[in-house]
């Protein structure tokens, strides 16, 4: 018996894996988003500037529901509001596939955002901060993972959209949704470690299922980590708000490459496949890095977001400079140095929630910072389709893109979510709580 007791698989790793599935489904529309603007435009021929406010106004849906759905997990758990939510994603991506008018691609576009939001990050990040402790960085760069690998999907929704049409494309996503994912997060995920695993006649026992780690090595100091952040008391410190602007300023940038990069690359003179293979490309290195912010909890949260921020500057000033398609290396290069630095970068945003702000209102709190993310992506795209209906050119968003990349990296540091280590030759400050 007891060997069987230190054979046990720690049931985190299934709750981690099975969120990666999740992220997936949940966020296959919003990172191929480029790739179904392409075949909307040409199918209904609407501007680029409107066309693009739909994933605008998904995003800001998205960001007003990432409180509500935040303080719906903190009331329900994930059994309950992760499969509501993935069903209503599965509706409404279906309905997708009728649109015939502008207005009702801003209603469907905008409703699927909440089904989104219910299944996604939101939900995701409290539970797993709930079973993760020494390695939380870890496994929230693998939930991480799961968002940035739904593009690498997007090759295949280019060859259904080519073969079948873009409304079938619709339909498939939101069978999967529907019929796979709301079942299995039903019946597979649980809260914490105490939630009845309904293995035989067996329970885990806490205290051996969770990684433990003293709160004092987790943040900045024992003092704050110690603190019952209640959200009342959280939106009155000072570390918060240099959150909420690192997150506002990194969906301003992302977003705008996530939502726009495949028509910047078409009107360069690559082709349709070419574009999407790019797409893929930058979700694997998103991916890769994402999983890579491992090194977070060694180096410190704040050395590995700036380093993902030089990658992705890197990146964007390659693409600034992709005029043609004389050197197909540079879309190469930019999705492999930019994919890097943004799955580092959006990776960082969960765990240094989790950090800071651990406990029982974890979940509205990170839902407010992600309404802040989102809230700044559902800008970027907007302005880049505008400014290229009144330029004809995508290149006078670039200068606030570089712009808001050393803004986001600045407020991360401001906000300090964990002592950078002596092995850098640095010293971890103390920081007055102010509440």
């Amino acid at each position: 018996m007891i060997e069987q007791e230190k054979k046990r698989m720690f049931y985190g790793w299934v709750i981690v894996w099975l969120a990666f599935f999740t992220m997936l489904v949940a966020y296959s529309l919003r990172y191929n988003f480029s790739v179904f603007y392409v075949a909307i435009l040409e199918n209904f021929g609407w501007g680029r500037g409107e066309t693009a406010a739909g994933f605008s106004v998904n995003l800001v849906i998205y960001a007003l529901s990432c409180p509500v759905a935040g303080h719906l997990i903190d009331r329900f758990g994930v059994r309950k509001v992760v499969p509501a939510g993935a069903v209503l994603l599965g509706l409404t991506l279906a309905a997708c596939s009728l649109i015939s008018e502008i207005w009702q691609f801003y209603l469907i576009i905008g409703a699927s955002a909440f089904g989104s939001c219910a299944m996604g990050y939101v939900p995701h990040v409290p539970m797993i901060a709930n079973w993760f402790r020494r390695r939380r960085g870890l496994a929230l760069g693998i939930l991480s993972a799961g968002i940035t690998a739904s593009a690498i999907i997007a090759p295949a929704i280019q060859y259904l959209i080519t073969t079948l049409g873009w409304k079938s494309a619709f339909l498939v996503l939101g069978g999967i949704s529907a019929v796979v994912v709301a079942p299995v997060a039903a019946i597979f995920q649980r809260q914490q470690p105490n939630d009845d695993l309904e293995a035989g006649a067996d329970r885990l026992d806490p205290a051996r299922s969770i990684e433990e780690m003293p709160a004092d090595d987790l943040v900045l100091d024992p003092e704050w980590a110690s603190r019952d952040w209640t959200f009342a008391t959280t939106v009155r410190a000072t570390r918060f708000w240099w959150l909420i602007l690192m997150c506002v300023f990194l969906g301003l940038y992302t977003y705008t490459f996530l939502a726009h990069q495949v028509a910047y690359l078409i009107d360069a003179g690559y082709t349709k496949p070419f574009a999407a293979g790019i797409v893929a490309l930058f979700s694997i290195l998103a991916t890769v890095s994402s999983v890579f912010a491992f090194v977070s909890d060694y180096l410190g949260r704040e050395v590995t977001f700036t380093m993902g921020s030089a990658c992705c500057l890197g990146g964007v000033i390659l693409l600034q400079a992709t005029q043609d398609a004389h050197n197909p290396w540079m879309p190469y290069l930019y999705a492999s140095i930019f994919g890097f630095g943004f799955g580092m970068t959006v990776a960082m945003m969960a765990v240094t929630s989790a950090d800071l702000f651990q406990g029982e209102h974890l979940g509205a709190i990170n839902g407010m910072a992600m309404a802040c993310f989102v809230t700044g992506g559902a800008l970027g795209p907007w302005l880049a389709g505008f400014t290229f209906d009144i330029t004809g050119s995508y290149q006078g968003i670039f200068p606030l893109m570089y712009l808001a990349i050393l803004a986001s990296t600045m407020f991360i540091w401001l906000a300090s979510p964990r002592k950078v280590r002596a092995a850098l030759g640095k010293a971890g400050a103390k920081e007055h709580v102010t509440a």
